[in-house]
């Protein structure tokens, strides 16, 4: 009662102190995203806010429900063991009342007990041994589970920043050959100047751009204000183009090295996988061996008692034909004296005696031969049921200490299966909002290079 109590009463601590940690998460959650987002991101950041509060108390309730039935489970469990005292201390008092009867039985009982109890006690432990090792392959394929399901994120992530790392590339010919062209048209303008003063000088291209911007209006007026128009909006482009190309030439680079990060996080998550998998096999091949050793073993005891069953229950009925047949000599002899006093006391009148009496005295005498083996009889049966009766009696006790073992096990497992969840969850959220963290700022950069195209 006490531990179910301490178990209950911190169930509920660790409810509260998650509901506390759910809403200390929110709070963080709003100021990284009041901080890193705009007033135009507030409405995203409320619908993600929205979600995972809801996704959050639905966890709580289902917890909630879970503490609920383990406590009807534990008030159930409770009254069948109030029952299951009751049923002992009966068939105490029974086993009391025969005890006295059958002193020698009893005593040959008690070794039989002694190893029916050793027997049940090695295969509890089997039994809970078993019960541990399907508990531990079923972590490791949850984890397994686990880390395939991260390992197909990662490929998804991986697939989508291979996909923008394409367009980034592609948007990046695209303004390559823009450059080109206007490379192509500051050459032709650096020609029309060189042509017009006489002098031609091979340079580079970014002192013909400062050539060409230091000149002055005059040199290139040809009393025609569109041609001046048309070259500083022609300057003007090629400086935007210019700081595009740098940006997208950043945005390039900071995706490749993601690209490279998650490529490294990828293979170490294989070679992860594969340990796990190693482990898993080598872990399931010592249980499977360890099962079919015990699985052996109890075999062998249970044969073992068996034989030793059959052995006792031999010499028991050996012992109760040797009574039967000591008080079959007995009862003969007595008969056989009384006859002779009989003879003796009535030899006067033998001869004239009918040969009806004759044939009473014989029936007189199988019938109470008859009475006397029926006697034997429902004594042997009366040992027979009172030591199947102990018997039974026995395997319920056991019964009734395994399954207790049993229900101790499994209020164990669920205690821990909850701490698993808990863990797992405050795991996944801080990897949620590390993903939804990254998600809003490739989205903010992603928005920024489309306004800037």
């Amino acid at each position: 009662m006490d531990t179910n109590l301490n178990d209950k009463e911190s169930m509920v601590a660790r409810i509260q102190q998650l509901e506390h940690e759910r809403d200390e998460l929110h709070k963080d959650i709003e100021q990284l995203c009041m901080h890193q987002a705009g007033p135009g991101y507030l409405a995203a950041a409320t619908r993600m806010h929205f979600q995972r509060t809801a996704g959050l108390v639905q966890e709580t309730e289902k917890l909630k429900k879970q503490l609920v039935a383990c406590t009807r489970d534990n008030l159930n469990l409770q009254e069948e063991l109030s029952e299951a005292y009751r049923i002992k201390n009966q068939l105490a008092e029974l086993h009391q009342a025969e005890a006295a009867k059958n002193m020698e039985a009893e005593k040959q009982l008690k070794f039989f007990q002694g190893c029916v109890a050793a027997s049940f006690a090695e295969r509890d432990n089997s039994i809970m041994e078993a019960e541990k090792a399907k508990e531990k392959e079923e972590s490791m394929s949850h984890k397994f589970n686990e880390i395939q399901q991260r390992l197909e994120a990662l490929n998804s992530d991986v697939l989508e920043k291979k996909r923008l790392n394409d367009a980034l590339e592609s948007d990046l010919s695209k303004q390559e050959e823009r450059i080109e062209t206007f490379k192509k048209v500051v050459n032709k303008f650096y020609e029309i100047r060189q042509y017009s003063l006489e002098g031609f000088e091979d340079t580079s291209w970014d002192d013909k751009c400062a050539c060409l911007l230091h000149d002055s209006k005059e040199m290139w007026s040809y009393n025609d204000a569109s041609t001046s128009k048309y070259i500083s909006v022609l300057e003007e482009e090629v400086e935007a183009l210019r700081n595009s190309l740098d940006k997208l030439q950043s945005k390039l680079r900071v995706g490749l090295e993601i690209e490279n990060h998650l490529k490294k996080k990828v293979r170490e998550l294989e070679m992860k996988q594969v340990l796990w998998n190693k482990m898993v096999i080598t872990g399931i091949e010592e249980l499977q061996h360890y099962q079919s050793q015990h699985r052996d073993q109890i075999t062998s005891l249970l044969g073992e008692e068996r034989s030793y069953l059959k052995s006792i229950i031999d010499t028991a009925e050996e012992k109760i034909k040797q009574f039967v047949v000591t008080r079959e000599q007995n009862l003969e002899h007595c008969r056989v004296v009384k006859l002779q006093e009989n003879e003796f006391g009535d030899l006067h009148a033998g001869n004239d005696a009918d040969p009806a009496l004759e044939f009473k005295r014989d029936d007189e005498k199988e019938g109470s031969s008859d009475i006397m083996a029926d006697k034997e009889g429902n004594l042997s049966e009366a040992l027979a049921r009172a030591l199947q009766e102990k018997v039974s009696a026995l395997l319920l006790l056991s019964q009734e200490e395994e399954r207790h073992l049993l229900e101790r096990n499994v209020c164990m497992a669920l205690q821990k299966k909850t701490e698993e969840l808990q863990r797992n969850l405050l795991q996944v959220t801080n990897e949620k909002v590390k993903v939804l963290m990254e998600l809003a700022e490739l989205k903010l950069e992603y928005q920024q290079l489309q306004d800037q195209q």
